[in-house]
């Protein structure tokens, strides 16, 4: 079983931001000089969704909004709309973590790729909305497929270097509530 003190829903709470503070981060560096012609993914919403899907104590509503805040006024993009989006991604998933237990990773992969649909319609439709720009629709197109592409390998390290796993059935908390 896996041991779940409150010192390593903190660790674990902690170990969260300083990998999103270093994906943001490799993201400013200036490592190329011309503009480049594809999006990368977005790891950051990949690791949110995967822990969430996973370990939801370990992703609180808190942390990955200020997280994505931070991205957003750092990545130039409309401060709070992705942090809302993702945010109500992250919980939509953290509601249904119990039901996808038992589901098999294809479904769980679905359903994660559908959530982070969804969040790049809303904030398309809420850019439109409000007239902002936004990127061109195959940026987004490719950011989102590549997204999805890499689920998976951030699903696998999060699994072997980081020990973010289902729990097992029957599993409880310190506080012997069931997991």
């Amino acid at each position: 079983m896996v041991d779940q003190r409150p010192s390593r829903v903190w660790l674990m709470r902690g170990l969260y931001l300083c990998l999103s503070l270093f994906i943001i981060f490799v993201h400013l560096l200036p490592l190329a000089s011309a503009p480049s012609k594809w999006a990368p993914p977005d790891l950051i919403l990949a690791l949110t969704f995967a822990w969430a899907m996973r370990r939801p104590e370990y992703v609180p509503a808190l942390f990955v909004g200020g997280v994505v805040l931070l991205a957003d006024l750092l990545f130039q993009r409309p401060p709070g709309l992705s942090a809302a989006l993702v945010v109500i991604g992250a919980e939509t998933l953290r509601a249904r973590a119990t039901a996808n237990r038992k589901m098999p990773y294809l479904a769980e992969w679905i359903t994660v790729a559908g959530v982070m649909i969804g969040v790049a319609i809303a904030q398309r439709l809420m850019l439109s909305i409000f007239f902002l720009p936004a990127p061109s629709m195959s940026l987004v197109l490719i950011q989102l497929g590549m997204t999805i592409a890499l689920y998976p390998i951030v699903v696998l390290i999060s699994h072997f270097a980081f020990s973010v796993r289902r729990p097992a059935p029957g599993e409880v908390d310190a506080l012997g509530h069931r997991l």
